[in-house]
């Protein structure tokens, strides 16, 4: 019975999110105010949903209920409490629904805390998450339902996986997804200014808090993933360049690059095209991810389905909102103003090189990543493309961009108060650029 609940849960949560998506869109729009104020609401209640359909996964495998088909495949009646819990999102089905509900999280948040912004904005906002929910719910309801039944129950599950039966399940993907499904807010906080045909300083300043939170936990994810193989796997090392953990490291180095443009957004109201393009950029490198790791194309020990009509169904996701947004960029690139101006020789110039470099080191991984993909659909020819590769190209660009102690080239003249002047060994002459050192 409470399985059942759980799906009318997700039922519901589809028709609210469908309500977010189409009401505030129509009202931000029209400039009515009564059709904004339904996306908050509707966030919250999306949310509230999504959680009482996974709390409803969770007691399934709590109780070892083996009525429920993923119970069955992945859990029995004699693992730890943990792994049980763990277990829900060790699976497809499970871990899609973990995906919907940091989702409707973070739509949820914005509803709560996002009072200073702009009530059109803010609604456009919600209507974008509405529509990526909408696509997912979807996805999951027709595709890759966690509550299906099994004709005839057993009197045991077949257990986990015992690779997955680590720690590190329990900390890894909620990390990861808190990363990958946080670059969503960044996605739709770009839409909205495009929709509204706002961009500025101030969209700049709202945006880049929930950037730099999916940007942590995305971090904190790839750390803990690189742990995890280096002492489960045995691979011999933290990084394998496994195309599934190059799925990870994509968003995260557009993620990277997206909050150094922001700041000069921000402070120079300067690179507002490049800062849009990298919001989308980062949140359809997760969907890609997202299609790497569930549709079949790759043999991974990350993969988790090899299902041909969910690979389709994602790529279907992926050709709309990356088609989409691309073509709303498109469309309205050519009416953003220029914005501000700064000199090459600033902490803004050496922001504009520092994302040169991240974006050149990302095109590297991504060239590894989906060109054996992209020959073998076309041609047939299987290649590897592996840590050697990565050793030539993807090397050599990250390492100017490592520094060392906080130090860093500022130029005097142009004025940093939060900087402070560094003291000068003895004999070191003094230039017109000095080295600085942050206060601690």
């Amino acid at each position: 019975m409470i399985a059942e609940f759980g799906h009318f849960a997700l039922v519901l949560a589809l028709g609210i999110a469908l309500v977010q998506s189409l009401v505030p869109f129509v009202g931000a729009r029209r400039g009515d105010p009564r059709l904004m104020a339904v996306a908050a609401p509707a966030a919250l209640t999306q949310f509230l949903l999504v959680g009482i359909a996974f709390a409803a996964l969770v007691h399934a495998y709590v109780v070892s209920d083996f009525s429920v088909q993923t119970v069955v495949e992945n859990s029995n009646s004699a693992m730890p409490l943990l792994y049980k819990i763990t277990g829900v999102w060790g699976n497809h089905e499970g871990s899609m629904l973990l995906w919907v509900l940091i989702l409707a999280l973070y739509g949820a948040l914005v509803a709560a805390f996002g009072r200073n912004l702009p009530e059109k904005l803010k609604a456009l906002v919600l209507a974008v998450q509405g529509w990526i929910a909408s696509a997912f719910l979807l996805f999951i309801l027709t595709t890759s339902n966690p509550f299906l039944r099994v004709a005839m129950p057993p009197l045991e599950g077949q257990d986990l996986n015992p690779v997955l039966q680590d720690i590190g399940l329990a900390i890894h993907p909620p990390l990861l997804y808190l990363g990958y499904v946080g670059c969503s807010i960044s996605f739709a906080f770009a839409l909205a200014a495009l929709i509204d045909g706002r961009l500025d300083a101030a969209w700049a300043r709202w945006a880049r808090p929930w950037t730099l939170a999916a940007w942590v936990f995305l971090t904190l994810g790839i750390a803990m993933g690189s742990y995890w193989a280096y002492y489960e796997l045995g691979w011999g090392g933290f990084w394998f360049w496994d195309p599934v953990e190059n799925a990870s490291l994509m968003p995260w180095l557009a993620a990277t690059a997206l909050l150094h443009s922001a700041v000069v957004m921000e402070k120079r109201d300067a690179l507002k095209i490049w800062t849009v393009l990298l919001a989308i950029l980062a949140f359809s490198l997760s969907l890609v991810g997202t299609f790497l790791v569930r549709s079949g194309v790759l043999t991974s020990v990350h993969a988790f389905a090899s299902d041909p009509t969910r690979g389709v169904f994602i790529l279907a996701i992926l050709v709309i909102f990356i088609g989409g947004a691309l073509t709303l960029f498109a469309a309205r690139a050519g009416t953003l103003t220029p914005g501000g101006v700064f000199a090459p020789i600033s902490r803004e110039g050496a922001l504009v090189l520092n994302n040169i470099f991240l974006s050149a080191a990302l095109a590297t991984v991504v060239i590894g990543t989906l060109y054996p993909l992209a020959l073998s659909a076309l041609t047939g020819d299987a290649i590897s493309v592996g840590p050697p590769f990565y050793a030539l190209t993807f090397v050599p660009l990250v390492v100017p961009l490592l520094r060392r102690g906080g130090v860093m080239a500022s130029d005097p003249a142009m004025g940093c108060p939060e900087l402070a002047p560094l003291k000068l060994p003895d004999g070191v002459a003094e230039g017109r650029y000095h080295l600085y050192r942050r206060p601690a």
